[in-house]
C-alpha cells in the first residue's frame, strides 16, 4: 500500500509537472510576462471568471481572499484588495476594462512600483476561446521587482490559467447538463 503511494505521488506530481510548464510562458521586453491557453468554455463564461473579484482564489490557490472596496461594479477605477499566502495585502485599481473583452489590474507595490496584470481574448483559428494574461513590471525599480517576483509570477501563471479553464469548462458543462435534462425528458415523453 505505501509504494502504491509513493508511485501515486510521484506520478501526479510529474503529470503537473507537465501541464503547466512555465517554459510556455513568453518572455516579453521591459520585464513583462505573456501566457495564453485554449478552452472550450465560451468568453462569457471565463469573463465571469474574471469579474468575479470575490472568488479569485477558486482559480488562484495563492491567494487568501480578493475583494473589491465599497461594492463597485468592476469599472475603471475601482479599487480592490488581493492576499496572498504569507504577503501582506495588496491594493490593486482597475485601470482599464471594456466589459467581456478585457481589463487591467494594477497592483501597488513599495517605493512606487506597479504591477500590471492584463486580461483578454485573442482570436483563435479553430474558433475556440483564447484567453491571456500578461504581467508586466513597471516603475524606477521594476527590474530588482522582476528578479525578486518574475520567476514566482512565471510559475505560478501557467497553474493559474490551467486551473481557470479547468473551472470554466466544468461550469459550462453544468450549464448544458441542467438545460439538456428537461429537454429530454420531454423528447422521452413524446417518443416512448
Amino acid at each position: 500500500m505505501r509504494w502504491i503511494t509513493i508511485i501515486l505521488v510521484f506520478l501526479l506530481s510529474i503529470n503537473l509537472t507537465a501541464i503547466a510548464d512555465d517554459k510556455a510562458v513568453m518572455v516579453l521586453s521591459n520585464y513583462a510576462m505573456k501566457y495564453s491557453i485554449e478552452t472550450s468554455a465560451s468568453k462569457e463564461t471565463i469573463w465571469h471568471l474574471w469579474s468575479d473579484v470575490e472568488n479569485w482564489e477558486e482559480f488562484d490557490e495563492h491567494l487568501e481572499y480578493s475583494k473589491l472596496i465599497d461594492d463597485v461594479s468592476f469599472s475603471v477605477g475601482d479599487k480592490g484588495i488581493i492576499k496572498s499566502k504569507g504577503a501582506p495585502r495588496t491594493v490593486f485599481e482597475l485601470t482599464n476594462v471594456d466589459r467581456g473583452k478585457s481589463f487591467t489590474e494594477v497592483l501597488k507595490l513599495p517605493l512606487w512600483q506597479t504591477v500590471h496584470l492584463k486580461r483578454y481574448f485573442e482570436v483563435s483559428p479553430s474558433g475556440k476561446t483564447i484567453f491571456t494574461q500578461e504581467v508586466i513590471f513597471k516603475g524606477g525599480l521594476r527590474s530588482i521587482y522582476h528578479a525578486l517576483f518574475g520567476g514566482a509570477f512565471k510559475k505560478d501563471l501557467p497553474l493559474v490559467m490551467m486551473k481557470m479553464k479547468y473551472l470554466a469548462e466544468q461550469k459550462e458543462q453544468k450549464i448544458l447538463k441542467r438545460v439538456s435534462e428537461p429537454i429530454m425528458y420531454v423528447v422521452n415523453l413524446f417518443f416512448r
